[in-house]
């Protein structure tokens, strides 16, 4: 049952809301007035406020306010002030303090090498390019699992870049924009080189790394080259609950990265673990070949050694990992922020080509499939 207005209760500097499943909300009148859902407070194209928030009166009060059919609409006591008109849906999604927050609830499944195998997650190419209902379940299997394997995608860089910009927009990075690679060390890379990679993940260099990757595998004539992939999300419980000291030293100590060549010299640091304002962990940050060099204190350099020693057991453990030879067709999409990925040595030719989405471009695409699936 939706939960309703019962009773509005105007006082001297807010107006306190009885709503019918017992629970009762303040809110402000210059916060009501400053959520106004009209022309002049919302612009209704591009949904920006309009109103000068700074120069509303800090004594503002209303002279009346009434529930009229899905809306509560408020007159104020100065004429300059049109009456507000907000829906009693955003009332009642904001009847408890909060940070505003349009994410789409999701349950992460925390994998290791064994249980990924039973179900590992995989689209069909053609659904996802051409079915919304699709596009919208192929991200949800990212966001949970943080991979998914994209089968039957064409294998040119066209298609490839089609398919990452049905997410969003192809980041520009010191790579280009969509980049292929082969063992030629084109670029200052070790990606470059059919050399084992043990997993990582990208652009720890960068401040704000790569929220997605595409890697797409466009021919292979060889042996080996298996692609690693590890949960980082699942690692950091592991390390939480077995060595929660440890834990905390990767929480705490911000490690740079850097990248050195091609005409650039680029640097960020940020911990291993690095954790939202909610205290949740929210990215895994690592790149051992990447890591600059620098210096603590002897005793928190020790302590540092250890946790990367206990850290990177966990990430190298087989059994942590999902192995497998993609070959041309399998498109990998991953979360760079939850998913080390890596690669094992190999012989013969090997062509792969991909591209970075922005973390942000994927949410944003999720809340926009979330909205035409629904509608």
């Amino acid at each position: 049952m939706t939960t309703t207005i019962e009773r509005l209760i105007p006082e001297a500097d807010l107006l306190r809301i009885h709503w019918s499943d017992g629970h009762e909300s303040e809110h402000l009148w210059i916060w009501l007035r400053d959520h106004s859902h009209d022309d002049t407070t919302i612009h209704p194209q591009t949904h920006q406020r309009e109103v000068y928030t700074a120069g509303l009166a800090p004594d503002l009060a209303a002279t009346g306010t009434a529930v009229t059919g899905d809306r509560l609409t408020i007159t104020w006591d100065r004429d300059d002030q049109p009456r507000a008109e907000i829906p009693v849906d955003f009332l009642r999604t904001h009847r408890h303090p909060t940070t505003s927050d349009d994410s789409i609830a999701v349950e992460r499944v925390l994998w290791d090498g064994e249980s990924i195998l039973d179900d590992w997650p995989v689209v069909e190419h053609d659904a996802v390019m051409t079915d919304d209902a699709a596009a919208a379940e192929w991200l949800d299997r990212i966001a949970r699992f943080g991979f998914c394997i994209v089968s039957g995608t064409p294998t040119t860089m066209a298609a490839t870049e089609a398919l990452a910009r049905r997410i969003g927009y192809v980041r520009e990075t010191i790579f280009g924009g969509m980049w292929e690679f082969q063992a030629d060390l084109s670029r200052a890379d070790t990606a470059y080189t059919n050399h084992t990679l043990r997993p990582h993940t990208d652009g720890t260099y960068s401040e704000d790394a790569p929220g997605l990757q595409l890697l797409h595998c466009l021919a292979f004539d060889g042996t080996g080259g298996e692609s690693t992939m590890v949960d980082g999300f699942r690692v950091a419980a592991q390390l939480r609950v077995a060595e929660p000291e440890l834990y905390d030293v990767l929480s705490t100590i911000e490690v740079p990265g850097r990248y050195v060549g091609d005409g650039v010299h680029l640097r960020a640091a940020r911990p291993v673990f690095r954790h939202g304002s909610d205290g949740l962990l929210e990215q895994v940050s690592f790149n051992n070949a990447d890591r600059a060099p620098f210096s603590l204190p002897i005793d928190e350099m020790r302590r540092f050694y250890e946790a990367l020693r206990a850290f990177e057991r966990r990430v190298n453990d087989e059994r942590l990992q999902w192995r497998r030879v993609n070959r041309p067709g399998d498109a990998m999409v991953f979360d760079n922020w939850r998913v080390l990925h890596g690669r094992l040595g190999y012989t013969g030719h090997r062509h792969l080509c991909g591209c970075y989405v922005n973390r942000e471009d994927f949410l944003s695409r999720r809340r926009m499939l979330a909205d035409a699936v629904a509608s």
